[in-house]
């Protein structure tokens, strides 16, 4: 028992030390994406959209962990309502491809797929939207889900 005790405190005393550093690389990692997310929102006031795909590609390749996901496809949908403004509906499709390959969450892959049925109807690529959203539908909760 007191070898258990033992074990238990000294896998406690390297597990701690190890979530600390955990958070500590997340928080690097959110304070990275922040201000790529400030990169991102100048180059659109600038109307230099080529470089956005580039500087969003890093907040992707961050990384960040499940809880964070959903600050992220927040950021997401405000860059692509943004570029949709803008009339860059080919950049807003691209980011939301992108970003639908790093997303874990079910809630996610939905929002995601409802900003991409957004573009696709403000191009008049209706029935594409159409398509769209009944794949979002796929990703929505269970209770809240149209019967197919």
């Amino acid at each position: 028992m007191k070898k258990l005790i033992l074990l238990l405190m000294l896998s406690a005393t390297l597990h701690l030390p190890l979530q600390a550093q955990q958070r500590s690389d997340e928080t690097a990692k959110l304070k990275i994406a922040a201000s790529q997310y400030e990169i991102i929102e100048l180059l659109m006031q600038k109307h230099e959209y080529s470089q956005i795909a580039g500087e969003y590609r890093k907040i992707i390749t961050l990384d960040l962990a499940l809880e964070n996901e959903k600050p992220l496809v927040q950021a997401t949908w405000v860059i692509v309502d943004g570029l949709r403004q803008a009339g860059q509906y080919a950049l807003g499709t691209q980011m939301i491809d992108e970003a639908l390959g790093a997303m874990r969450l079910s809630e996610s892959k939905f929002f995601l797929l409802m900003a991409k049925g957004k573009v696709l109807k403000d191009q008049g690529k209706l029935q594409e939207a159409i398509e769209v959203f009944r794949k979002a539908q796929h990703f929505a909760p269970a209770a809240s889900a149209v019967e197919k």
